[in-house]
């Protein structure tokens, strides 16, 4: 924070260093806020609704922002420098790629004169998203945490794959901070904090686990793959069981029972001693250690 913008009141501050309607820096001063809002609009990428106060129709309290899709760079065109014009007039009149990546960040820096804005971000439902790598990025930064899901959910909601299949939602907001500073006479710097939280109206039995089943049979390439001694014993087990079954002869089956057992006893006590392995090793791993803001929103 430069000593010419100071202000205890870190939204006064802002306001003295950026542009009327900015709250990023504002390179160029025809790239507002809406601006990029419309990139994502007019591309068919986002639906975005906002809600506003009954009392101040000025006054924007919360909005909705539905993810169609992300284009990747190969949906663009062979240059990504080269402008795409909107569908409707505009200044200025179109964006390139680069515009577009910063529209997914820059669409979210509204905020209303009382500082409490807030966005609800979700899927849409039964569709299939291929996601540039540069998304992963946005992710971290505006998708949910796992500390917000509802206690009955599983971690693996935490994906981005899951949360756009099963078109889950979670709410973002955003507030300006002051960073603390150990050194005296020194101006703090500003910095935008985060804050998701999950959504206590959504219907999370769309991601229940039968919801969640089919899934996985349909794609097992995301289930974590058995280990092979594991898989060679139970296979070994079952035919071993169904040569047992099928055994007609008294004496075949009384030869080869002792055989069988030793067998069966070897590998289990081999997989025992495996499993107890296991056990230690991930009880060592520290990983297993032991206000709604939105309201009568309908998601399709």
């Amino acid at each position: 924070m430069e000593p010419e913008f100071w202000d205890k009141n870190p939204f006064k501050a802002t306001a003295k260093a950026f542009s009327s309607g900015f709250h990023f820096k504002p390179t160029t001063i025809n790239k507002t806020r809406t601006f990029y809002e419309l990139i994502l609009v007019d591309s068919n990428s986002v639906s975005i609704t906002h809600f506003k106060d009954p009392k101040d129709q000025m006054l924007n309290t919360h909005s909705t922002i539905q993810i169609l899709k992300v284009l990747q760079p190969r949906h663009f065109g062979s240059d990504l420098n080269k402008g795409r014009k909107f569908s409707v007039p505009f200044d200025p009149v179109g964006y390139t790629y680069w515009d577009y990546v910063d529209a997914w960040t820059k669409v979210f820096w509204h905020q209303n004169t009382r500082f409490k804005h807030s966005w609800l971000i979700y899927f849409k439902t039964n569709t299939v998203y291929n996601f540039p790598n540069w998304f992963l990025q946005w992710w971290d930064f505006f998708g949910p945490i796992p500390k917000i899901f509802p206690k009955q959910e599983s971690r693996i909601l935490a994906d981005l794959r899951c949360f756009s299949r099963f078109a889950l939602s979670w709410i973002f907001s955003w507030q300006y901070r002051y960073s603390k500073t150990k050194k005296k006479n020194q101006y703090p710097s500003l910095q935008r904090h985060e804050f998701v939280k999950w959504w206590t109206q959504f219907d999370s039995s769309k991601a229940n686990q039968e919801q969640v089943k089919p899934w996985f049979q349909s794609y097992p390439e995301f289930l974590k793959a058995a280990d092979p001694k594991t898989y060679v014993f139970l296979n070994q087990k079952s035919h071993l069981a169904a040569f047992l079954a099928g055994s007609k002869s008294k004496e075949v089956l009384t030869k080869n029972f002792k055989e069988v057992l030793q067998m069966l006893q070897l590998e289990e006590g081999s997989s025992s001693k495996k499993e107890e392995t296991s056990s230690i090793e991930e009880e060592e791993d520290p990983f297993y250690q032991k206000e709604d803001d939105c309201f009568s929103i309908g998601l399709d």
